[in-house]
């Protein structure tokens, strides 16, 4: 049976886009009554790891994907939110393959190697808090790791943060079982 192009193609895409975006860990208090916290506003003084034009663009986009979804920024807020991030290397897992065999009969042998390919990539772990502003309990949390160049642009800066944002609240608030 062979395949047709049209059909490969959509495959390959959905393939190469489905690699190498923000992966998202959750975590929640199951108790924790989300109807309850509709305004938002961060934490004072915050010790992110970013420097302060990141820790910027971090907040503009939190405020940004809060608004669409009806959280209002409030100087006496129902939550208050912390983040901080760490960065640290992947090791790739691909290499060539290289083997030498023979034999013959009963009689046989090999030697074989992997030469790694493509080297270490930097990831940034960012690590969102929601706070119950009133007891200053934790009652949801967010974990989205993502690939990290140093060298990106201001505007690629920009929408690696929104895409880290856009990962962490699409979970928010988490579906009731």
């Amino acid at each position: 049976m062979k395949l047709k192009i049209p059909f490969i193609a959509p495959l390959l895409i959905l393939l190469i886009t489905s690699c190498g975006g923000p992966k998202a860990y959750f975590d929640y208090d199951s108790k924790a009554n989300f109807d309850q916290f509709q305004s938002y506003n961060f934490y004072k003084e915050m010790k992110s790891g970013l420097n302060e034009l990141d820790e910027k663009r971090l907040k503009d986009a939190l405020n940004t994907s809060l608004s669409k979804r009806g959280f209002i920024s409030s100087a006496t807020p129902d939550f208050k939110i912390n983040f901080y991030t760490e960065f640290f290397e992947n090791q790739s897992n691909s290499s060539i393959g290289l083997g030498i065999g023979g034999g013959g009969g009963a009689v046989g042998g090999g030697v074989s190697g992997g030469i790694p390919i493509g080297g270490s990539k930097m990831y940034m772990s960012v690590t969102l808090e929601f706070v119950n502003a009133k007891d200053d309990e934790l009652y949801w949390q967010a974990i989205v790791e993502h690939k990290y160049q140093q060298e990106a642009s201001p505007e690629e800066r920009m929408y690696f943060f929104s895409e880290i944002v856009e990962k962490a609240l699409e979970s928010y608030p988490p579906e009731e079982e």
